[in-house]
């Protein structure tokens, strides 16, 4: 569900050039899925087009909608550093809407053998949203390496640099592996910010 007011809908507008919309990348994040269904949901049926470039890190698509290069940038409320966001003098919150995520599991590559003991003794690779997962759904407290998206994560252990990873279900299939447990879809709520 898109949430609207009177000043969304005077600030968004069918504009006469294509829309440029920024979140975190690489493809198959968390973030790209709901940046698609804002698009789609939003702004394709308003008739307007758009273009999605994903960055790094989501203050790296700040600084590109400070410069003008983006038109909106989509942030997940969950995001530990998202108040910088809203203090900025120089982008103003456009709306919110709540998208939930793609499944959430613990993927490994194809053939992998994986079981449960592993928890103890191999590193998980994850963003760091959704650690907590471990300890609600399998009560463990593995060791964890951090990277800034669940993407990143699956491709580390594609390329075999870690066995274990922490993603969603877009970005396993996007690097061909396999969930051995599926945590679950989590509830997201999501700011569309613009510049003031």
């Amino acid at each position: 569900m898109i949430i609207l007011n009177d000043l969304t809908k005077e600030k968004i507008q069918t504009p006469l050039k294509t829309i440029k919309v920024g979140t975190l990348g690489p493809s198959g994040t968390s973030s790209e899925f709901a940046a698609n269904l804002f698009m789609d949901n939003y702004l394709f049926n308003q008739g307007i087009f758009s273009e999605l470039i994903l960055f790094q890190t989501f203050e790296e698509s700040m600084e590109n909608l400070e410069k003008g290069l983006l038109d909106y940038i989509i942030v997940p409320h969950a995001y530990g550093g998202i108040n910088e966001f809203y203090m900025k003098s120089n982008i103003d919150l456009i709306q919110l809407f709540r998208c939930d995520t793609p499944m959430y599991g613990l993927a490994v590559r194809k053939g992998f053998p994986y079981h449960k003991e592993l928890l103890d003794s191999e590193t998980i690779v994850s963003h760091p949203a959704p650690i907590n997962l471990l300890k609600y759904f399998l009560n463990t407290k593995a060791k964890i390496h951090t990277v800034n998206s669940t993407s990143v994560a699956a491709n580390l252990v594609k390329d075999s640099v870690y066995n274990i990873a922490i993603t969603n279900e877009v970005a396993k299939e996007k690097y061909d592996l396999d969930f051995v447990y599926q945590f679950k879809h989590i509830p997201m709520s999501w700011s569309v910010f613009g510049r003031r």
